[in-house]
């Protein structure tokens, strides 16, 4: 694995587990592959090499700054748009010393 690559799962782990812990968030969703593997897998919840479900984290080339994409879903009486932005704050504080200048965007997909 290159050193971009793992710089990159880094950064998308982190804003995994900021994402998680703001309040209204019931999960990042899920990719196709993780609701077809379902119940039914058997090794660890994120395989080597590849971003967490609802995140995606990339950047055209080294200088520029990363691009953040998260897609959640909201806990049914919570304002999506607040928990969005509460979404967007935390990401870009955790990210501030390691990504200065990351570009968050926050998707709101659902709502259970």
């Amino acid at each position: 694995m290159t050193a971009a690559a793992t710089g990159r799962d880094a950064l998308a782990g982190t804003v995994a587990r900021v994402t998680a812990d703001v309040p209204g968030v019931a999960f990042l969703r899920p990719g196709l592959a993780d609701l077809v593997r379902g119940a039914a897998r058997t090794g660890p919840p994120r395989a080597a090499g590849r971003a967490p479900a609802g995140v995606r984290v990339a950047r055209a080339s080294g200088a520029e700054p990363w691009e953040v994409d998260v897609q959640i879903v909201v806990h049914r009486g919570h304002r999506a748009l607040t928990v969005a932005r509460a979404v967007r704050d935390a990401v870009t504080a955790a990210l501030a010393g390691t990504a200065p200048g990351a570009q968050v965007t926050v998707t709101v997909t659902n709502a259970l």
